[in-house]
């Protein structure tokens, strides 16, 4: 991977993963979208290969112009004025990626074996075409003998590729304990 910045990742960038939060929050984002297939298809997709550790695959599931925030309190402000866990952008991902396959990353050795479970997925359009989700999660963590769960929602901004796919956008994992001293979690979020 470049070292090179993201294009992309400018004020406007930000703003808008600001207010795709705002959104989610708010009342008006509850309902469905008719005629829409395959959100919780795509976000069941999405943690299984997580789970299975496909992380090139689940890389796959994003645009390349994508954004990933897990915020570091549970009322967090505008990201370009908080500090995040974690705040990514597809380069960053593709580090990741990169340091796990390498076989060099300390933090997962040996790899976390992880189930996630999601429920009460909402899905509804978004201002401009695309389309929004929203997710409770439970992600169950376990290494070096001892299981951890890490509990939260997740919201999603969502798009159509060219051949019609379902693509993220952007991912905002919102822990319960976000507040609270974290630990390393590399991919178990």
């Amino acid at each position: 991977m470049s070292g090179e910045p993201a294009p992309y990742l400018d004020d406007a960038a930000y703003a808008g993963l600001w207010a795709l939060w705002c959104e989610a929050r708010s009342h008006r984002a509850q309902g469905e979208v008719q005629g829409v297939d395959g959100v919780a298809q795509l976000l069941f997709e999405e943690a299984r290969l997580l789970d299975e550790r496909l992380y090139h695959q689940w890389l796959a599931t994003f645009v390349p112009q994508c954004m990933y925030w897990v915020p570091r309190s549970f009322e967090p402000a505008d990201p370009r004025t908080e500090t995040a866990i974690y705040l990514d952008d597809r380069r960053r991902l593709g580090d990741r990626v990169a340091m796990i396959r390498s076989g060099y990353l300390h933090a997962q050795t040996p790899p976390s074996r992880t189930r996630r479970m999601l429920c009460n997925i909402e899905q509804w359009a978004a201002p401009g075409g695309g389309i929004r989700a929203r997710a409770n999660i439970v992600i169950w963590e376990y290494r070096k003998r001892q299981m951890r769960a890490y509990a939260g929602s997740q919201i999603y901004a969502l798009s159509r590729g060219p051949q019609g796919h379902l693509a993220v956008q952007t991912k905002i994992v919102h822990l319960l304990d976000c507040d609270a001293p974290q630990g390393n979690y590399t991919f178990s979020l």
